[in-house]
């Protein structure tokens, strides 16, 4: 009878062990700088996406409504509705493809719907404005057709979905990597389950924003500004780095003291990172990424 709590404790010594040896997902604290005021919220619509090519930067908002600025002037070139603008239309992430369309200023942008039916509206921008060239969407019955998030993956010519959903009263992301369509492929592109190349989840608490991929990486900025309703998890500003081949979070970088907004998207202009925030708005340089 005395031996039992013996082997209990030698048990409960063994488990620390082990746990101890499991990796941990590092969290780095860094100082996030505001290096554009560009507004955020604009027009009573709240900042959504943000993609960068070279020195232009679009930043969207909800339904669709794009702002496009020259990162070396600092000033706003144009603004216009995009052919897909509509109120299901949140614009929730952006990001440029690789195939720029006659008499387009860029290649074609990748827009999330985020809402509704979960769609990626591509459009190529043009003197004559924006042009709806290719819709995108999944029909698999899956977890993958609600999708949140579309992010293209310029460097390998993949694109990546990203959906939530809860198990085991935890908050989980699927991660589902398709193959690229070219433009010439048509104007209503349906994945199917067949078209999956890979998919993986990955958990966090922290509410989910935009994404962009680059370097084998998703980057996830997630969180929330510090209001009063959820958790402090929930409100938690981070940037999430998945390690695209290992499947895994690699590691967090912690902005919660030096953001006080709201994340939204992000992108990179050369090697570093901006953050494109709501409320206030800016974009703001992540260090450390």
């Amino acid at each position: 009878m005395k031996a039992k709590p013996a082997r209990a404790l030698a048990f409960c010594c063994i488990l620390a062990c082990l746990c101890a040896a499991l990796p941990a997902q590092p969290v780095e604290t860094q100082t996030a700088v505001r290096e554009y005021n560009f507004p955020g919220k604009y027009e009573g619509k709240s900042a959504q996406g943000l993609a960068i090519f070279q020195e232009i930067a679009l930043l969207f908002n909800d339904e669709g409504h794009c702002r496009v600025y020259n990162l070396e002037t600092k000033k706003k070139l144009v603004e216009f509705d995009l052919a897909s603008a509509a109120g299901d239309n949140h614009a929730n992430s952006a990001s440029f493809g690789v195939e720029q369309t006659k008499g387009a200023f860029f290649p074609a942008v990748y827009v999330s719907e985020c809402r509704g039916q979960r769609r990626c509206f591509v459009e190529s921008i043009t003197p004559d404005g924006p042009r709806l060239v290719q819709t995108l969407q999944i029909k698999t019955g899956g977890t993958e057709e609600r999708s949140f998030d579309w992010v293209v993956d310029r460097e390998n010519k993949f694109i990546y979905s990203l959906a939530g959903f809860k198990k085991d009263a935890q908050q989980h992301v699927q991660v589902t990597k398709w193959p690229l369509p070219s433009l010439a492929q048509g104007k209503k592109i349906t994945f199917k389950k067949s078209d999956i190349l890979a998919q993986f989840s990955v958990s966090f608490p922290n509410l989910t924003q935009g994404a962009c991929v680059r370097g084998g990486y998703l980057y996830m900025p997630v969180g929330l500004h510090d209001v009063e309703e959820g958790t402090p998890e929930f409100r938690s500003r981070q940037i999430i780095v998945i390690n695209l081949q290992t499947q895994k979070i690699e590691k967090k970088i912690d902005i919660n003291a030096s953001c006080p907004h709201e994340p939204e998207d992000c992108d990179f202009h050369g090697d570093t990172m901006l953050l494109y925030c709501g409320q206030r708005g800016g974009l703001w340089r992540i260090p450390g990424v």
